[in-house]
C-alpha cells in the first residue's frame, strides 16, 4: 500500500500537534452579526451605490467582510489595495459601528493604494450620505505599497485585520516576508481577495480551450482573461495564489476558504441558513465569498518566512549630494497645477557603491496638502524612468526609486501629481541604498 507524502513533509518542520483550533470563526461571525447587518442594510446599500463598483465586491461580500470586521473587532485595519474603495467603505462603516460606546481608542484604518479614485470620486459621494465623523477612522494614502513603513503603521496595535487585495509576487513577498512576521505575537487575521474554492464556487476545472496560465502579467499582455490557475482547492487569476500555496506547504498550514467555511457551517445548521435568507435575502446572504484567509494565531512555531528583496532589503547607504538642496531638511512647495515641476535637481552619491550593484534612491519626506510625485527622469529628460505618488500624511514616509544606471543619472523631480492642489513637502533625507 502506498501513502501520499505532503510537500516538504520529509523536512524538519514545526510541531503541528501543538496547534490549537483557529480562534476566528469566519462563518460564526456571519451568523452572529446578522442583526447588525440587517439594521445597517440601508446604510450599506447607500454606500454600495456611492462606490458604484460592484464588479470588485458584490453586496453579499460586503456583508461578509462587514461581519468579519465586527466579529474580529480589530484596532487596526490595514488595507493593501483600495481601487474605488468598496472595502474601504465596508471597513469604515464597521469601524463606526465598533466605536459606538467604546471607551478605548477608535479602530484605525490605514488604506494604501496608488490610485486616486477614492479621494477624487468616491469619498465626495459618500460625504453626501454620512457625517464628517464617519471619515475620522480612515487614513487613505496614495503611495507605493512596497515603500510603506509597516513598523510605523502597525506600531502598538494589538488586533490587526489585513486585507490583501493588491496583486503580484512583490506584494506577496511583502505580506509574507515583512508584514506577517510583525503580526506573529499579536491577534491577526489576513483576508485574501480573488481566490475561489473550486469545491464550491462555480469555476471550471477544465482549461476550457484556454492556454496554460503563465502569470497575471502574461494574462494582461495577451488578454487571456479567462485563463486561471488551480492549486489544491484554490482557483484564481492572481499570482499570490502561488505564494500562498507555497507558504502553506512550507509551514504546514491550512489556508482558510470562506466558501468552505460557509458551506460547512450552514449545512450543519440549516435553520441558521433559513434565518439568514429570511432576514438578509440573497442580496446580503450567500455561501460563496471567493476569498481566502490565514492567520498564525493558534499555530505553534517556528515559521518560515521569505526574505524581502529590492530596496526594502538594502543594508548599505550613503548620502546623496545635490547643489539645489545643500542642507536637509528642506521644504519645497508645489504649484496647484497637475504635473507641474516644483523642483528639479542633479544628484550624485557621496560614496561610490560597488560596480554593477542594484541601487535605489531613498527619499524620506512628509507631505501636507495635495498629492505629489517623486520621480527620476531619464538622462535625456524625456520621460520618467521611476515615479512614486505620495499623499498627505501625519508622519514622514520613505519613497524608493530604482536607479537603472548609476553612471547615467537622470534628474530627480518633485512635482504635483494629477490633482490641482498645492502641497508643502519637507525632505528629511536623500540617500542611495543598496
Amino acid at each position: 500500500m502506498t501513502t501520499s507524502v505532503k510537500p516538504f513533509a520529509q523536512n524538519p518542520g514545526r510541531d503541528i500537534s501543538k496547534d490549537r483550533p483557529a480562534p476566528f470563526p469566519i462563518a460564526q461571525y456571519y451568523y452572529d452579526q446578522r442583526l447588525r447587518i440587517a439594521e445597517d442594510a440601508a446604510v450599506l446599500r447607500n454606500l454600495i451605490a456611492a462606490v458604484d463598483w460592484a464588479g470588485d465586491l458584490g453586496p453579499a461580500q460586503w456583508a461578509q467582510w462587514y461581519s468579519v470586521a465586527l466579529g474580529f473587532a480589530p484596532d487596526l485595519i490595514l488595507e493593501l489595495g483600495r481601487g474605488y474603495g468598496n472595502s474601504t467603505a465596508v471597513f469604515a462603516q464597521a469601524a463606526r459601528r465598533l466605536d459606538r460606546g467604546r471607551w478605548t481608542e477608535r479602530t484605525k484604518i490605514v488604506s494604501l493604494c496608488r490610485t486616486g479614485d477614492w479621494a477624487s470620486i468616491v469619498a465626495p459621494r459618500i460625504a453626501r450620505i454620512v457625517d464628517k465623523a464617519w471619515f475620522a477612522n480612515v487614513d487613505a494614502r496614495r503611495t507605493d505599497i512596497l515603500s510603506a513603513d509597516y513598523g510605523e503603521i502597525i506600531a502598538d496595535h494589538e488586533r490587526v485585520l489585513v486585507l490583501w487585495d493588491a496583486h503580484g509576487f512583490e506584494i506577496a513577498e511583502l505580506v509574507l516576508g515583512d508584514i506577517l512576521p510583525r503580526l506573529v505575537d499579536r491577534r491577526h487575521l489576513v483576508l485574501v481577495h480573488d481566490i475561489s474554492d473550486n469545491r464550491h464556487a462555480s469555476v471550471p476545472r477544465s482549461y476550457g480551450g484556454q492556454p496554460l496560465w503563465k502569470g497575471s502579467k502574461w494574462q494582461e499582455r495577451v488578454g487571456a482573461w479567462d485563463s486561471r490557475i488551480n492549486i489544491g482547492w484554490m482557483n484564481s487569476r492572481q499570482d499570490q495564489v502561488i505564494a500562498v500555496a507555497d507558504f502553506s506547504a512550507r509551514n504546514g498550514l491550512e489556508i482558510g476558504s470562506a466558501d468552505h467555511e460557509y458551506a460547512e457551517f450552514f449545512a450543519a445548521h440549516p435553520a441558521y441558513a433559513d434565518e439568514m435568507r429570511q432576514l438578509l435575502g440573497e442580496e446580503f446572504f450567500s455561501l460563496i465569498g471567493q476569498w481566502a484567509f490565514l492567520s498564525l494565531n493558534g499555530k505553534e512555531g517556528p515559521f518560515h518566512f521569505p526574505a524581502v528583496s529590492g530596496g526594502r532589503a538594502a543594508t548599505n547607504r550613503c548620502d546623496i549630494v545635490t547643489d539645489e538642496l545643500p542642507r536637509l531638511p528642506a521644504t519645497i512647495v508645489t504649484d496647484a497645477v497637475p504635473w507641474a515641476y516644483a523642483s528639479k535637481f542633479e544628484w550624485r552619491p557621496a560614496a561610490q557603491p560597488p560596480p554593477n550593484v542594484q541601487a535605489w534612491i531613498r527619499c524620506r519626506l512628509r507631505v501636507d496638502g495635495g498629492v505629489i510625485g517623486v520621480s527620476l527622469l531619464s538622462p535625456d529628460e524625456q520621460a520618467f524612468v521611476e515615479s512614486q505618488v505620495v499623499s498627505s500624511a501625519a508622519k514622514p514616509v520613505n519613497v524608493l526609486l530604482l536607479v537603472p544606471d548609476l553612471m547615467q543619472r537622470g534628474s530627480l523631480v518633485i512635482h504635483t501629481w494629477d490633482t490641482p492642489t498645492s502641497a508643502r513637502v519637507r525632505i528629511d533625507e536623500l540617500a542611495l541604498v543598496w
